[in-house]
């Protein structure tokens, strides 16, 4: 195993109460929302900061369908980009004061999955007026990026 980095190491700041589960060992993972503002701190980007995409799974045609809409792309409920591979660990910090519990564990894997946006709802179309229709076979849809998490290789209470 190697040793946590600036470079293979994610920071992200976590609620007290899923902190406590990780370091429980109850919790084994993180979830984050892909969206325009997060996606650069977790795919694979080209030196634009453009995500590349899976060609098997988008095609150009599509790449002209979605647009500006990439993110949201739902082709066949695939995930259509490539995480980060090298995000070994995850910096984990109960909100942002000073003093602080914190965690470094470690990432085994990364995974998407689909978010639910409101009980069960998670594939729409978007209407004239701009709006999301819900349909479970939407052309769009919120990923969530699914860390899995290993072992806890650093532990800091606030109080110690």
């Amino acid at each position: 195993m190697s040793t946590p980095t600036k470079e293979n190491t994610l920071y992200l700041p976590i609620k007290q109460v899923y902190f406590d589960q990780i370091i429980a060992g109850t919790k084994k993972e993180e979830y984050r929302e892909v969206t325009p503002t997060t996606y650069k701190k977790y795919l694979d980007c080209d030196e634009y900061g453009e995500p590349y995409y899976d060609d098997e799974v988008l095609t150009e045609e599509d790449m002209d369908f979605y647009g500006g809409d990439l993110l949201m792309a739902c082709k066949d409920g695939k995930f259509p980009f490539f995480f980060r591979d090298d995000i070994e660990f995850l910096s984990l910090a109960v909100g942002y004061n000073k003093k602080r519990d914190t965690a470094i564990v470690e990432v085994t894997d990364i995974t998407a999955e689909i978010a639910e946006m409101e009980k069960g709802k998670t594939r729409f179309n978007i209407t004239e007026d701009g709006k999301p229709d819900f349909t479970p076979d939407g052309k769009f849809c919120f990923w969530q990026a699914v860390f899995h998490l290993g072992k806890v290789v650093e532990l800091h209470r606030k109080d110690e």
